[in-house]
């Protein structure tokens, strides 16, 4: 295990710990994106523990992808201190997208406009099962808008904005 004092904004994060599995330190997990093949690479896997970030070899994987080892994890204790940690991987440790794809994260910090008014900016993303959502501070407070296709209209990287369609309902107005 080792210790950093590197940036959380670094760090992505790409699942949940959901329990022990076994008496070995196994660990039961979630992705994200069900769909990612990035637990089947020697990667660290980080967790955020007492405000420190703490990062893990993972071993392997087994159980069709939903189960894995961490390296120094050796016991049912020492995987109960994991139990419903959020994980995460190195932004640095991720693959390559195709032209035109992103990482929601990329988009912590844009500005969020609704056609010309500027509305917020995007201070997290919220990766959940029924779906993702941002999170903008709007006037001083903090909403929650669903990221879905039929609200987005398009995205600047260069400028760092993103403007989306429809959203007033969402900010009480």
């Amino acid at each position: 295990m080792n210790n950093s004092l590197k940036s959380r904004s670094k760090l992505i994060p790409v699942g949940k710990v959901i329990k022990p599995h076994g008496i070995k330190g196994e660990l039961k997990f979630f992705l994200y994106n069900e769909d990612s093949d990035l637990l089947e690479s020697d990667i660290k896997i980080w967790f955020k523990i007492n405000d420190l970030n703490k990062s893990y070899n993972l071993i392997n994987t087994k159980g069709s992808g939903k189960i894995f080892k961490l390296e120094s994890i050796d016991s049912r204790d020492d995987a109960e201190l994991l139990r419903n940690k959020e994980f995460f991987v190195l932004r640095s440790d991720l693959p390559d997208l195709s032209d035109g794809n992103f990482y929601l994260n990329d988009i912590i910090n844009f500005r969020l406009f609704n056609k010309k008014n500027e509305i917020g900016l995007i201070i997290d993303v919220l990766l959940l099962p029924s779906s993702n959502y941002i999170l903008v501070n709007y006037n001083n407070k903090e909403i929650l808008i669903p990221f879905l296709d039929k609200y987005i209209e398009f995205f600047d990287f260069d400028e760092k904005i993103v403007v989306m369609k429809n959203i007033k309902v969402f900010l009480n107005l």
